[in-house]
């Protein structure tokens, strides 16, 4: 089940349009799939204009992105029948509804 759960997870990503490049990352750990994102190439840019600025720690944090990242995830795996738990850690972790 976890390669099927793998495969379905990629294909809702990338039917939403968070295919390759998106920086999403589905990996299997257990009976689910952990959904990542990994902003390297949003937060590089970020912080090469913003080096001389003393909090570039506030500025590199995106916390709002993340937040409307995660929600619109969630979304995304709710309408295609699946189940996802946003972890504080930064992480979805994403189970296949129950049958029946």
């Amino acid at each position: 089940m976890s390669r099927e759960l793998v495969r379905k997870v990629q294909t809702v990503l990338a039917d939403a349009g968070f295919g390759p490049g998106s920086g999403l990352t589905a990996r299997s750990e257990g009976v689910a799939v952990i959904v990542a994102w990994h902003p390297d190439r949003l937060i590089r840019p970020t912080i090469a204009a913003h080096a001389s600025d003393p909090d570039i720690h506030a500025a590199a944090e995106i916390n709002g992105i993340r937040t409307a990242l995660d929600t619109a995830l969630t979304s995304v795996f709710l309408a295609a029948g699946l189940i996802p738990l946003t972890d504080p850690e930064g992480f979805i972790s994403v189970t296949a509804a129950p049958a029946g």
